[in-house]
């Protein structure tokens, strides 16, 4: 067999390096810059890995990993691990090693050994299944753990108000009252030179993976349901970090996300999301604290949003008053007991209204949600 010429040599010795570069998929610009990559491996290898110890589960995921319910947005999950992370090893190696899993991705927590990047699912019982086999896989538990930060990943970027109302409504629909510093805030790109994202409960994304195909539900002319099989908006998202997270705070971050990105992209319950930020914001000013909305609760290209202490200050404020009405409601006997309610008590919660019945009832009770009165950590 002949040799080939040195030029066409070097011609292919080129290509198969920018080959191998897209199959990679990190841009020069991503190495230079230090964009996060989230998700370096193959979903169905992650199912594999975790099928001998909790089958049922898996093929649970498997199935409904691609299935949106009622025109939710998908769920990605980030685990940002505080300990040495020693429980992950196994679960790191069967992906293909730190160096390809890990150590590629720039973005985690501050106080964290690794962050873990789940691949996105199309609802939240997808998410909270999957976040249950990693659990019976790894024999640790990830819910309502202090060593285990939870960041939920919503696609679409939300402007800084109804950033900020996702931020209350979480914190205040929240099964576990929390204490929050800033220093417990921070991220590897809180101060990063291209995407700062300073301490803040709610974060955008950095402009890394992001995974499109999930149903979308939208109205036609007709004021009909129609599905679009992809979601609106090519990239963006809007996280937020929950701390020591439970299944509850993943289902009431989804459905507030939904309800919000409806209403900001005129998505099928755009209508209903208006009516769900205009409660909320009702329901901070009969409280004397509308002017929370104000503060930056997310870093966006406005430089007046680069103000930590400001955004600290409005947290502060909002944790102040749910911990003195704990008290409050604790001395009249009703905080503690684990008091199951109806899902109509669940979306009068959410509206800021008793018992209300219509469509935000009628949305949370097809969205399957329960709610537990609050405890504090």
């Amino acid at each position: 067999m002949g040799t080939r010429p040195q030029g066409e040599r070097c011609r292919s010795d080129i290509c198969g390096g920018l080959e191998r570069l897209r199959n990679n998929a990190v841009s020069a610009q991503a190495i230079v810059q230090g964009a996060p990559v989230s998700c370096r491996y193959s979903f169905d290898n992650l199912l594999a890995l975790l099928h001998g110890h909790a089958p049922a589960k898996v093929d649970a995921v498997a199935l409904h990993r691609r299935r949106v319910e009622n025109g939710h947005l998908s769920v990605g999950l980030k685990i940002h691990c505080l300990d040495e992370g020693s429980q992950f090893t196994t679960l790191v190696d069967g992906l293909g090693g730190a160096q390809k899993i890990l150590d590629i991705n720039y973005y985690k927590h501050s106080y964290a050994s690794l962050c873990l990047v789940l691949p996105p699912v199309g609802n939240a019982r997808s998410a909270i299944l999957l976040m249950e086999c990693i659990e019976h896989f790894t024999g640790s538990t990830l819910f309502s753990n202090p060593h285990i930060q939870i960041q939920v990943c919503s696609p679409g970027r939300l402007d800084a108000r109804r950033s900020a109302l996702l931020a209350i409504g979480f914190y205040l629909g929240s099964d576990t009252l929390r204490r929050y510093t800033l220093g417990e805030l921070a991220t590897s790109f809180a101060k990063h030179q291209y995407y700062p994202r300073g301490r803040r409960l709610v974060l955008y994304d950095a402009e890394g993976d992001f995974d499109r195909s999930f149903d979308w539900w939208t109205k036609d002319s007709g004021k009909h349901c129609l599905v679009e099989p992809h979601l609106p908006f090519e990239s963006g998202r809007t996280d937020l970090l929950t701390g020591s997270g439970s299944r509850l705070d993943i289902q009431n971050i989804n459905l507030l996300s939904t309800l919000l990105v409806h209403a900001q992209y005129q998505g099928y319950w755009s209508e209903l999301g208006m009516q769900c930020q205009q409660e909320i914001e009702l329901l901070l000013e009969r409280h004397l604290l509308s002017g929370l909305i104000e503060a930056p609760w997310v870093r966006t290209d406005d430089p007046k949003s680069d103000d930590d202490d400001r955004f600290f200050a409005a947290l502060q404020e909002l944790m102040a008053y749910a911990f003195e009405e704990s008290v409050r409601i604790k001395k009249k006997g009703r905080l503690f007991p684990r008091v199951f309610a109806s899902r109509r008590k669940v979306a009068s919660f959410l509206a800021g209204t008793r018992y209300q019945s219509g469509h935000l009832a009628e949305f949370c009770r097809k969205c399957n949600l329960c709610f537990i009165s609050t405890a504090v950590s």
